[in-house]
C-alpha cells in the first residue's frame, strides 16, 4: 500500500495536516470549557462576554477543519481505491491464458469488488482514524498532566490495562478475516455457476435444488462473517468497558479534589472532557488496529495480481516473422497430470495454409492456442523464426496474429464495436471485411446497420451471424497469422464455401492460415493437413498438385484409418 500513499503524497499531507489541526482543536476545547465555567462560577461578566464570542469563533473554525478533515480523508480513500481497482484489473488482463485460468472468473469478480471494498473498510478508513485518534490521545494526555499529575498517573494505570486485553484478539481476528474472504470468493463463484446455468435450471425444473444450494452457501458465508463480527464485538465491548472505567476513575478523583480544594469546578469539567478524549480514542485504536492487521493477506493477494505485468514485462519485442513458426517436442497439459499434447514437431511456413484435423479432445484447439502464445508452461520449444515464443512479448505476438475462437464471445455492444474492438479503422477497411466475412446482406437488412446492438454475448444474433462477426474481427487487424478454431461450425453450406473462398483469397495475399476443423470439405482447401491422435501427429498430407476433390478423398481415407486404429506416420 506504500506505493499508493507515495502517489498521493500531497493530498495525504493535506489530509494529515487538517486532521492534526482538527484533532488539536477538539482536544483543547476542554481548556476553553474550563475557563468558561470558572468565569461563570466567579460571576465575572467582564470576562464572560469576550469568552463567549471567542468560543463561538472557536467552534466555527473547529467545525470547518473537522469538515475538511472528513472530506479529504474520503477523497484520498476514493483515489486509492480507484487506483487499486485499476492496477488489479490491469494485472488480470495482463496475465497469460494459463495464469488467468488458475482462478475462476467469479473469483476475479470477487477480488475486484469484495476484496477491494474490504481494503477500504478494514484498512484505509481505519488507518486514517488511527492517525486522528493518536493525535487526540497524545494531546489529551499532555493536557491531563497540565490539569493534575496525580489523576494522570491513575489514568496511566487504567490505560495500561486497556492495552493488555484487546491485543490478544489480533491474531485470531486475522485468521477469521482471511477465512471469511476465501468463503466470500467461493460464494461468488457458486452464485455465478448457478446463474450461468439458468436455462438448464428452467428446462429441468431445478429450482428446488439451486435454492437449497444457494441457502447452504449463503448460510456458510454469513456464518463465517458472523465469526469475524463476533470477535470484533468482543474487542469493541472490552474496549468500551475499559474506556468507561477510565472516565469513572477521573470523575471520582476530580470530585474528591474539589472537596479538598485542590482543583476548581472548571478544572473538573476540563478533566472529565479530557478523560473522554483519552478513553474514546484508545477504544477506537484498539478496534481499528486488529482490522488493519487482519487485512494483510488480502493486501498481499491484490499486490501479487496488480504487479503481474511488472514481473512479466522483460520480454523480447517482435514486429513480424519472416520464415516460419516451428515446434520441437512440444508437450502440454492443463492439470499437470494428463498430457494433452506430446512431442509435437511441425513447421508452419509463412504464407501457407494449414488444417489440423482429429477427434474432439485430441488437442487440436490446444495446439493453435499454444502457437498463438496463450500458454507459457509448455514442454519443448515454439519458435518464431529463431526466437523462442516464451521469451517474446505476448502483446507483440497478439499483434501478429488473430484467432477465430470456437466459442465466440460477443460484447454487449454494437456490431461495429464487436468487429473493431474500439480501435479506429478506416470506413473502407470496415466495409471490406464486412463483405469478405459475408455480413453485408445481414447488415443491409438492419435499420441501424453496423450500430445494431448484439445483446449480452450476442443474444440478438444467430450462431452463423456471430461466426461471421468473429471472422470480420479477425480479418480487420490484417494479421500475419490467422488461427481459426472451427470457423465453419455454425455456417451452412453456402456460407462455408464463401468463408473458404475468403481464406483462400487472404492466403494468396500472403497471410498464413492455421485452421482446426472437423469438416473434410474445409480441410480439402488446405495446402497441408495435420492429423492429431492422442496428442501426437498421426499423419500429414501435402496437397501439392492434388485437386480439392483428390484432397477430399485422401483426407477421408486417413480419417477412416484414424478411426479404425490404423498406424499413421508424421
Amino acid at each position: 500500500m506504500k506505493i499508493y500513499m507515495k502517489q498521493n503524497k500531497v493530498l495525504l499531507l493535506f489530509t494529515i495536516l487538517t486532521s492534526i489541526i482538527a484533532s488539536l482543536g477538539y482536544v483543547f476545547m476542554a481548556v476553553l470549557l474550563q475557563k468558561l465555567l470558572d468565569i461563570a462560577v466567579e460571576k465575572n461578566m467582564q470576562q464572560f462576554i469576550p469568552m463567549v464570542l471567542f468560543s463561538i469563533f472557536y467552534f466555527v473554525m473547529l467545525g470547518i477543519f473537522l469538515y475538511l478533515q472528513s472530506l479529504l480523508s474520503k477523497r484520498i480513500t476514493c483515489k486509492i481505491i480507484k487506483q487499486i481497482r485499476t492496477d488489479v484489473f490491469k494485472g488480470i488482463v495482463s496475465q497469460s491464458m494459463g495464469d488467468f485460468g488458475k482462478r475462476n472468473t467469479a473469483d476475479y469478480l470477487s477480488i475486484i469488488t469484495n476484496d477491494v471494498k474490504m481494503i477500504e473498510d478494514n484498512f484505509l478508513l481505519p488507518l486514517f482514524e488511527v492517525v486522528q485518534y493518536a493525535v487526540i490521545f497524545t494531546a489529551s494526555f499532555l493536557l491531563m498532566i497540565y490539569f493534575d499529575i496525580i489523576v494522570t498517573i491513575c489514568v496511566i494505570v487504567a490505560i495500561a490495562i486497556m492495552f493488555l486485553i484487546p491485543s490478544f484478539l489480533g491474531n485470531s481476528l486475522e485468521k477469521r478475516q482471511q477465512k471469511y474472504s476465501s468463503k466470500l470468493a467461493d460464494f461468488t463463484v457458486s452464485l455465478k455457476d448457478i446463474l450461468s446455468g439458468f436455462e438448464i435450471i428452467k428446462s429441468y425444473s431445478m429450482k428446488r435444488y439451486v435454492v437449497q444450494r444457494f441457502n447452504k452457501e449463503n448460510e456458510e458465508t454469513i456464518s463465517s462473517k458472523y465469526s469475524v463480527d463476533r470477535l470484533l464485538a468482543l474487542n469493541e465491548g472490552v474496549s468500551s468497558f475499559l474506556a468507561l472505567m477510565v472516565q469513572i476513575v477521573v470523575l471520582f478523583l476530580s470530585a474528591y479534589f474539589i472537596i479538598t480544594g485542590r482543583i476548581t469546578v472548571g478544572t473538573l469539567l476540563g478533566m472529565v472532557q479530557v478523560s473522554s478524549n483519552l478513553a474514546n480514542p484508545l477504544m477506537m485504536i484498539f478496534t481499528n488496529v486488529p482490522k488493519i492487521k487482519s487485512i494483510q493477506p488480502i493486501v498481499e493477494k491484490l499486490q501479487s495480481i496488480s504487479q503481474y505485468s511488472l514481473s512479466h514485462s522483460q520480454k523480447e519485442h517482435i514486429s513480424s516473422f519472416d520464415f516460419w513458426v516451428c515446434t520441437k517436442d512440444l508437450g502440454f497439459s492443463y492439470d499437470k497430470q494428463k498430457e494433452v499434447l506430446n512431442k509435437i514437431n511441425c513447421t508452419i511456413e509463412k504464407g501457407k495454409k494449414y488444417v489440423v484435423v482429429g477427434k474432439s479432445g485430441c488437442g487440436k484447439s490446444t495446439l493453435i492456442k499454444l502457437l498463438a502464445g496463450y500458454y507459457s508452461d509448455y514442454a519443448g520449444t515454439i519458435r518464431y523464426d529463431n526466437r523462442e515464443l516464451d521469451l517474446l512479448d505476448r502483446n507483440d505476438v497478439a499483434q501478429l496474429s488473430s484467432i477465430i475462437h470456437q466459442n465466440i464471445y460477443m460484447f454487449d455492444e454494437t456490431i461495429h464495436d464487436n468487429i473493431c474492438l474500439h480501435e479506429d479503422y478506416p470506413k473502407e477497411m470496415i466495409d471490406n471485411v464486412v463483405i469478405e466475412s459475408g455480413l453485408a446482406e445481414f447488415i443491409s437488412e438492419l435499420p441501424e446497420g453496423l450500430l445494431y446492438q448484439v445483446g449480452e454475448n450476442g443474444a440478438n444474433l444467430s450462431g452463423g451471424q456471430k461466426q461471421r462477426i468473429a471472422v470480420a474481427r479477425a480479418l480487420i487487424t490484417q494479421p500475419d497469422l490467422i488461427f481459426a478454431d472451427e470457423p465453419t461450425g455454425a455456417l451452412d453450406s453456402k456460407s462455408t464455401d464463401d468463408l473458404l473462398n475468403v481464406f483462400n483469397k487472404i492466403n494468396q495475399s500472403g497471410q498464413t492460415i492455421i485452421m482446426v476443423t472437423h469438416s473434410t470439405k474445409a480441410a480439402s482447401h488446405a495446402g497441408r493437413v495435420l492429423f492429431i491422435k492422442d496428442g501426437r501427429i498421426f499423419h500429414q498430407i501435402y496437397k501439392g498438385n492434388k485437386t480439392n476433390d483428390e484432397m477430399y478423398q485422401s483426407i477421408s481415407d486417413t480419417l477412416t484409418l484414424l478411426a479404425t486404429g490404423g498406424v499413421g506416420h508424421e
